[in-house]
């Protein structure tokens, strides 16, 4: 049953048809967009643009009986964005290439970040996202993956020339399957929990976290589960692209060592790192680094590890804790 039509948008119980325009950005571009708004200045890297407004596109989802989903979120460690399943006519790998032959996961529908009055940022913030091919946390829809923007440069491209001003029609509709919901889960590392528990604890996590079970989040004052599972590697400091805070226990008490890159000799092609102790109120307005590395031993409560964060700035936001 057709509801309406929003601008040249055409809204049916659980459908929507829009009409979009070719860029022609070339068959050897590397696009991030497959369908952005009309007004974006992205179109070299947006396969399709749309006649209407992202705000009228969010409006004709909603009006379809699309629910918000939640989007991706580099900051709450929210990896695998939360939606419905959607299906596009035509078949979106009739259009779109996948140059690494990755696995395809489907389109979900989030409807983006949102204003505080409910406004989709989409519509307002470039790239003006409808449908990026990657976790773009504004786009109204993205694949079912944990995909950041580094991972899925150079893996798509058009798979077919249109030409530039070609107008194509597309339906997206849906089943009302919320892809998710069940299977979403947001662990807990309670502060009684030793550091040993911990590590173990996020090992299998590991092996879950997947699209069908995704570990999203943590909880507010503890740390997300890769946090235990850091790089070995990374105990080597000249392995390390940068030099976070280092913080250690001795005797039960957390001790602060700072590593500054001496880069003195014009010759070397890698600075000479130089390791001090220093006090938490010495670096309380410190900003040169967001990570920090702890040392605990395995028997630690992490009641102990997360007080660390109280002593040092807000400006560290990245956790390991390597096991001792």
């Amino acid at each position: 049953m057709i509801l309406s039509l929003i601008a040249s948008i055409v809204v049916s119980t659980n459908s929507v048809t829009l009409t979009a325009v070719s860029t022609d950005c070339g068959l050897d571009a590397q696009i991030e967009f497959f369908l952005a708004g009309p007004d974006s200045d992205h179109d070299y890297e947006a396969m399709f643009l749309a006649e209407d407004s992202v705000k009228d596109i969010a409006a004709a989802f909603e009006k379809a009986g699309m629910p918000l989903g939640k989007p991706a979120s580099a900051k709450s460690c929210r990896f695998w964005p939360i939606g419905t399943k959607v299906k596009m006519e035509p078949d979106l790998w009739s259009l779109v290439r996948d140059m690494r032959d990755e696995r395809r996961q489907p389109i979900v529908w989030t409807g983006g970040t949102r204003e505080p009055d409910g406004a989709p940022v989409a519509a307002t913030n470039m790239p003006l996202a409808v449908f990026a091919l990657y976790n773009l946390p504004q786009s109204l829809m993205q694949f079912d993956d944990a995909l950041d923007q580094s991972a899925t440069y150079g893996r798509f491209q058009p798979a077919v020339k249109i030409p530039k001003g070609e107008k194509r029609t597309f339906k997206f509709t849906w089943t009302g399957e919320t892809n998710g919901g069940k299977h979403e889960m947001t662990p807990d590392f309670p502060p009684e929990m030793t550091v040993g528990d911990a590590i173990r604890l996020a090992g299998a996590l590991s092996e879950l976290d997947s699209p069908a079970t995704k570990v999203n989040g943590f909880k507010d004052g503890q740390f997300f589960y890769r946090a235990f599972l850091p790089r070995e590697s990374w105990r080597d400091r000249k392995e390390r692209l940068t030099q976070p805070f280092e913080v250690r226990f001795a005797d039960g008490s957390p001790a602060l060592t700072v590593i500054k890159e001496d880069w003195s000799d014009q010759n070397a092609t890698d600075p000479k790192l130089i390791a001090a102790e220093a006090t938490f109120e010495s670096v309380a307005k410190d900003d040169r680094t967001d990570t920090c590395f702890i040392y605990a031993p395995k028997s630690m409560k992490l009641a102990d590890v997360y007080a660390v964060c109280r002593l040092l700035p807000k400006a560290v936001v990245n956790w390991y804790v390597f096991g001792e």
